[in-house]
């Protein structure tokens, strides 16, 4: 479950970075966005984001445009601007000790879920 969700942020960033990317003209101080530390609360909010991300990509019956329309929407909605997600989503792909913070609130989560 943790490499998909994982991945799910990969094949999400498609859907979200692109119209953000159009849209914002000036660049972004990368290194800056990089170096700000994932708290815990940005962490869940990924978390979730992340799986009502992936629940939109795998449904058949949605069109590739309405995705990203979705996509942006859940971004928007948790309060998160796709460059963080990204940020975010490329930090654990390579990052031991948020991989198992994210673990960790992922059991978390499930926990809140049943009780």
């Amino acid at each position: 479950m943790k490499i998909a969700l994982y991945a799910v942020g990969a094949a999400a960033l498609a859907f979200a970075s692109h119209p953000a990317s159009a849209q914002n003209a000036q660049p972004q101080p990368e290194a800056q966005a990089e170096a700000k530390p994932v708290t815990d609360a940005e962490l869940e909010t990924f978390i979730v984001a992340a799986s009502q991300m992936q629940r939109v990509s795998e449904d058949a019956e949605i069109a590739p445009a309405q995705k990203q329309q979705a996509m942006i929407h859940i971004l928007s909605q948790a309060q998160m601007t796709p460059q963080r997600f990204n940020t975010i989503a490329a930090a654990l792909e390579s990052n031991t000790q948020l991989q198992a913070r994210a673990d960790q609130a992922i059991s978390r989560l499930r926990a809140e879920a049943q009780g």
